[in-house]
């Protein structure tokens, strides 16, 4: 008997990578082991964690500078350890969060001069401080605007308001670190995965654990993610004998509903869920390949995968409202395919039709608040504002934000969107800095092990050399503004001498024509006394002029030597931070070295 083939307006979605004129190339992409995406999206703009050598940064990126990043495109850089994940807000494209190893979750605003800066951008519009360990996860909540949450290795989530750069809850109860967390549809409840093998579902604003239970039963790593406003869960993780596998949960049981067996690889899964398709892609780390099921009767049907002889490190996904309706296209993947290479991967439903396809493309969500931070922490609760698709149809990518004006750090500005459709909704009021800083986190359990020190006195030396270098520098270039300036002024006297010989000159040749001319002899003698005295003046200016080039040429000479000597002192203090530099990223990774040993503990 023929078996009958389940019908499916997605089940001929294909995948399409870009070409490398439209990559991103000559990135840095970091290196930490941590389970990162590494890249994040929104229509304006692509953020990826930077491999800096000291301290941590990230990189964000105009989509429409593909090719070659320049070598000294600015970064976000105030961390003081790698950047371990960054979070677009979904209400204002221009904001983007970002959370390190230094402890600490960052806010800041995207310079409306980035393509033409050539410093970094180093003042964030908040720090939220106050996490024990390093900051692994960040997420805004997708119905209130400046509400994030943001995961740390001391076994905590901590839910800011970025509006008073304030901890308004803390969701506690972990049995170990915290690998991954996800908002529900409504921003009300909080699911998080922990390397203790338990799934929990909190209440973000009451801070208690609504439901929990026994997740996947493998020693690495998960993943959850909510499959939008149906109340389910997909996690991804390993089975006790190391093999790949999605769960399917419901969300008000907290009960498994069905399990897919993926493959017995070693790579990490990432899950992505697309609400308005019911798709759910799967992508593992050091795969090639991107699965893709839809979800229908509570159940993952497999429809078919993208497929790349290129390995992916992580994967960023762009919002809805940033996706090309007018190609057909439903996802659209920035996939880290090296070191220094960002490709976009583009998913098509195949259509004839160049018109606007309804069935295929829902209400979204809108890039647009429903609710504000003082009226969610309040108690308030409230559905996404959705937009029709068919404006973006229409009008191309919905940008979020777009008239929120600029502010000037640190104050942190509104997170209002420009228009939905029939709303407008008023700007929230700006996020002040923090009058004093959050509680201290509380102790840790587990004793950190005694680490190597790091050599101080080389590193004190190093610096005490560097600073020498700088002040001779500094000196190298005063003698060789003063020289500059010297020759300057005698070049200035050397002119007003040329001028005065050549007006005397011009007069020994009127006082000639004279002779020439025939006068008597008083005439005469007074003409040849002028004359002589002519003459004379001419003389003592022709070696004053003389003087004049010789101490000239001596400035030029001294301004020479100046300039090397610069140039000299320059070359040293270059090698001398780049010693520094070398012993402080030794520093950083004996510490974090020391962490891990913690974390294994």
């Amino acid at each position: 008997m023929a078996s009958i083939v389940r019908s499916s307006k997605f089940r001929h979605v294909f995948g399409t990578a870009a070409k490398r004129e439209d990559s991103y190339e000559n990135l840095r992409v970091g290196v930490s082991a941590w389970d990162s995406n590494f890249v994040a999206a929104n229509p304006k703009y692509l953020a990826v964690n930077w491999a800096a050598g000291g301290g941590g940064a990230f990189c964000v990126i105009p989509h429409e500078v593909t090719g070659k990043l320049r070598g000294d495109f600015p970064l976000f850089s105030a961390h003081q350890g790698a950047v371990l994940d960054t979070a677009f807000s979904p209400f204002d494209d221009d904001v983007i969060a970002s959370g390190a190893e230094d402890h600490q979750a960052m806010v800041w605003r995207v310079p409306q001069d980035l393509l033409e800066r050539e410093e970094d951008v180093t003042e964030p519009m908040a720090v939220l401080r106050g996490h024990g360990r390093k900051v692994g996860h960040v997420a805004w909540n997708p119905v209130a605007a400046n509400v994030l949450a943001a995961s740390s290795s001391d076994n905590t989530v901590r839910i800011w308001d970025v509006e008073q750069t304030q901890v308004q809850q803390t969701l506690t109860g972990f049995g170990d670190s915290v690998m991954s967390i996800a908002w529900n549809h409504t921003g009300t409840l909080m699911a998080a995965t922990c390397r203790d093998k338990r799934l929990r579902i909190f209440d973000a604003r009451s801070g208690r654990v609504e439901r929990e239970a026994s997740s996947h039963g493998g020693i690495k790593g998960s993943r959850v993610v909510w499959l939008g406003a149906e109340q389910r869960l997909a996690t991804t993780g390993f089975s006790r004998s190391s093999e790949r596998e999605i769960w399917l949960w419901d969300s008000d049981s907290l009960k498994p509903i069905s399990t897919v067996d993926v493959d017995m690889s070693a790579g990490m899964l990432m899950p992505f869920y697309d609400a308005s398709t019911h798709m759910l892609y799967v992508a593992g780390k050091g795969d090639g390949n991107i699965r893709y099921y839809e979800y229908s009767d509570d159940k993952l049907y497999f429809l078919t995968e993208f497929q790349s002889p290129e390995p992916q490190r992580g994967l960023g996904a762009m919002p809805k409202r940033g996706v090309d309706v007018q190609r057909c296209e439903v996802m659209r993947f920035f996939k880290v395919a090296s070191n220094s290479l960002v490709e976009p991967i583009s998913f098509r439903v195949p259509r004839k039709s160049e018109s606007f396809q309804s069935d295929i493309y829902p209400p979204a969500h809108a890039g647009v608040p429903a609710l504000t931070a003082s009226e969610y922490f309040a108690g308030k609760s409230a559905d996404p504002v959705l937009v029709d698709m068919e404006q973006i149809y229409r009008d191309g990518p919905l940008v979020a934000g777009t008239n929120t004006p600029i502010s000037v750090p640190p104050a942190v500005a509104a997170s209002a969107p420009t228009a939905a459709p029939k709303q407008q909704p008023a700007p929230s009021k700006p996020v002040q800095p923090a009058a004093s800083e959050p509680p201290a986190a509380q102790k840790q359990a587990v004793q950190l092990p005694e680490s190597p020190a790091p050599d101080a006195s080389k590193l004190n030396s190093l610096r005490e050399e560097l600073e020498q270098m700088r002040v001779k520098l500094e000196q190298a270039q005063k003698e060789t503004s003063d020289a500059a300036a010297r020759e300057h002024s005698t070049q200035e006297q050397l002119k007003q001498i040329q001028q005065q010989l050549t007006d005397s000159q011009q007069s020994e040749k009127r006082l000639q024509a004279l002779v020439d001319s025939g006068v008597s002899a008083d005439q005469l003698q007074a003409v040849e006394s002028q004359l002589k005295s002519a003459v004379k003046d001419a003389d003592s200016l022709r070696a004053e002029l003389e003087r004049a080039s010789a101490q000239a040429e001596s400035y030029k000479q001294q301004l020479a030597q100046a300039s090397a000597k610069a140039s000299e002192h320059e070359k040293t203090s270059a090698g001398l931070q780049k010693d520094l530099q070398a012993a402080i990223q030794a520093a950083n990774a004996l510490a974090l070295a020391a962490e891990k040993a913690a974390d294994s503990l």
